[in-house]
């Protein structure tokens, strides 16, 4: 009998799980687990008492004439099971108990001691009590596992299904059995070492290396440097257009208009569509519908409704396609092959704002110099009225390369100051050339002393100084440079190369990364490039912040060597207006050239030594040209300096 203590302990479980059912959400999984558990141990202790009381006798007496540890007939042995624990040690015997007893195997019709179908059915009903019971206990137990794995032949077919690439790495694996077990995958067979282990994640990190991160996500590559996959896409792209482009680049829009010409009844009854035609012409299916639609569908652009109409009125294709051909030349223009920026960008062919400069030239006639120049200036219409015309004429004015505008309404006074001012110069032009042949001979390093200079040659300060900018004598002489004042980031796409430039060309780019890449010439790391213009030249300059003597020493470099013909190169010192070149010559094929060494050279503060690089014959295809320059003060090598750290 309970004590009141013990008869409180099922109200108290009772009380608990009902209440946790109510404030929490596992509570139907912890009822389960706990029912289960308790029914399980219930079972168990039935089946002890009813083996103990019942079967087991009748086993005894039944089967262990046949299933002895002695006769074991069908490799049974149930001589050995005294009690359920004993059982609990061979379930699998009892398994097979099982399925002799519904098949009818046991006992076997000609036993001596056949059981009574009573009997048949208690030993059945135990036994498939027992098995539920144990499979209870015993539920999420797997029992041993085999660790699993591809053998070497499907796990080279699977790499390549998956990244497209053929795979060696499986040679290195340990061979599979030969008796066949690696084409069953039997798991026994195929075992898992950890060295094997190591060789699959070794695999892994070489399939990693050809993986290619794109902006639109990622493909794999047969090959594993970025040179390799960069030469891959390009080459992708270029057998795309070339499938529908002419040799130069462009699209042959002859060949769409004819094909759509030739089925254009069929086009327009829909018997055909234009990727049909385009499809067995060879061409580009995208392309030859948009074009379609252009010449068959009304359109709100006056551009395109005249196309239309032209489409509409003429059977001349070629009439078409020159029209096309002038309207692409005014809305695009094509860049020069050997820059940075896009192939073909879009043009404005609408201005409202256009300067117009007019050379003004003396005219000869009858051998004699007419130097009075007339410019007038005269508006019209375009031919469709002078209604909302208006046009206004601002600014009239003279430009000379160097010199600031000057207004017209301005001519006569400069003029005037012009004209003495060339008067004075004229006069002192003695006394300050004297001036600075005794400071060239003095070899003085110092500011001139333009006070006493000029009180000393009885000149004006201001010719003096002017005559020594001309000469380039003094820290006053102003080089004029034009610097590139557009910014260009992430040349060739990448972020560390960084430069300067026009739109196109001349540009400069620096590379502030230890790695070298292509832009799509050869940036070395912390190295610095340049590209000239068909026209321009492109320089690089150090302006001199000291006096004295200096040892020069650099190379130049074709650094696009695969094409076009090199480029020229000079090095100059500037000083004031004058310009002396100490060296030049040719690059090309991807040598350096050296330059120097040059020592000592006497340069002054202010002076500029620059490295202009130029078109050869005037050809700037895949110009771009390294440049390295190393400027080192003498007698002391401390102050060394060098463009490309710069």
């Amino acid at each position: 009998m309970l004590n009141p203590v013990s008869k409180q302990q099922p109200r108290v479980l009772r009380d608990f799980v009902v209440n946790s059912c109510v404030a929490t959400s596992w509570c139907m999984p912890l009822l389960v687990l706990i029912l289960t558990a308790a029914a399980v141990a219930d079972d168990f202790d039935q089946l002890t008492v009813s083996y103990r009381d019942a079967i087991h006798s009748l086993v005894k007496s039944h089967c262990t004439s046949c299933h002895s540890a002695d006769e074991q007939a069908g490799d049974l042995d149930l001589e050995q099971f005294h009690s359920l624990t004993e059982i609990r040690r061979a379930p699998r015997v009892w398994q097979k108990v099982i399925e002799m007893l519904e098949n009818g195997e046991m006992p076997p019709k000609d036993a001596p001691q056949a059981l009574s179908d009573a009997q048949r059915g208690a030993l059945r009903d135990w036994v498939e009590r027992y098995l539920h019971a144990e499979a209870l206990a015993q539920a999420g137990d797997p029992g041993p596992t085999l660790l699993r794995r591809l053998n070497n032949a499907e796990y080279t077919y699977t790499i390549r299904d998956l990244t497209g690439i053929d795979p060696r790495m499986a040679l290195e694996f340990p061979a599979d059995g030969a008796a066949g077990e690696g084409f069953t995958n039997a798991g026994g067979a195929l075992v898992m070492s950890p060295a094997l282990l190591t060789k699959y994640l070794d695999s892994g990190k070489e399939v990693a290396e050809h993986l290619v991160l794109l902006p639109d996500g990622c493909q794999f590559s047969s090959h594993t440097t970025r040179r390799d996959w960069t030469d891959d896409l390009l080459s992708s792209i270029r057998n795309f257009y070339g499938k529908y482009a002419t040799p130069d680049g462009r699209l042959d829009v002859r060949a769409y208009l004819n094909a759509l010409h030739a089925a254009r009844e069929e086009l327009k009854s829909g018997i055909v569509s234009p990727q049909e035609v385009a499809r067995k012409a060879g061409l580009n299916e995208r392309y030859a519908t948009q074009l379609w639609q252009v010449v068959s569908q009304d359109q709100a652009s006056p551009l395109l409704l005249a196309l239309r109409r032209l489409w509409l009125a003429t059977d001349n294709v070629d009439a078409l396609t020159a029209w096309i051909g002038q309207w692409q030349s005014a809305l695009a223009r094509q860049q020069s092959v050997g820059h940075m920026k896009p192939w073909v960008v879009p043009v404005e062919p609408l201005v409202t704002v256009r300067e117009i400069r007019v050379p003004l030239q003396a005219t000869t006639l009858n051998d004699k110099v007419n130097d009075k120049v007339t410019v007038q200036f005269v508006t019209g219409t375009a031919g469709d009225g002078a209604e909302g015309d208006r046009v206004t004429w601002s600014r009239p004015r003279l430009v000379a390369a160097g010199r600031p505008d000057l207004p017209l309404d301005a001519i006569e006074e400069v003029a005037a100051k012009l004209a003495d001012r060339r008067q004075q110069i004229f006069h002192d032009t003695v006394g300050a050339l004297a001036a600075a042949d005794e400071v060239l001979r003095s070899a003085q390093t110092q500011e001139p002393d333009f006070e006493s200079l000029a009180n000393r040659h009885r000149v004006q300060i201001e010719s003096l100084k002017l005559w020594f900018r001309f000469l380039g004598i003094g820290s006053d002489t102003d080089l004029r440079l034009e610097y590139m004042n557009q910014r260009q980031a992430s040349a060739g796409g990448y972020e560390f190369a960084q430069g300067w430039g026009s739109s196109d060309t001349p540009n400069l780019v620096s590379n502030a990364s230890d790695e070298q890449v292509r832009i799509p010439g050869i940036l070395r790391p912390h190295g610095l490039v340049v590209h000239p213009s068909p026209t321009l030249n492109v320089a690089v300059g150090w302006r001199s912040p000291l006096s004295g003597s200096v040892r020069l020493l650099g190379s130049v470099t074709h650094a696009h060597p695969e094409c076009g013909n090199g480029v020229t190169w000079s090095l100059q010192l500037r000083r004031g207006a004058t310009r002396t070149q100490l060296a030049s010559g040719v690059a090309h094929g991807g040598q350096p050239v050296a330059i120097g060494p040059i020592e000592p050279l006497a340069i002054r503060q202010g002076d500029l030594l620059s490295v202009v690089v130029g078109p050869r014959d005037g050809n700037h295809a895949c110009d771009l040209t390294d440049i390295d320059l190393s400027i080192t003060q003498l007698p002391e090598a401390s102050a060394e300096k060098d463009t490309a750290a710069r």
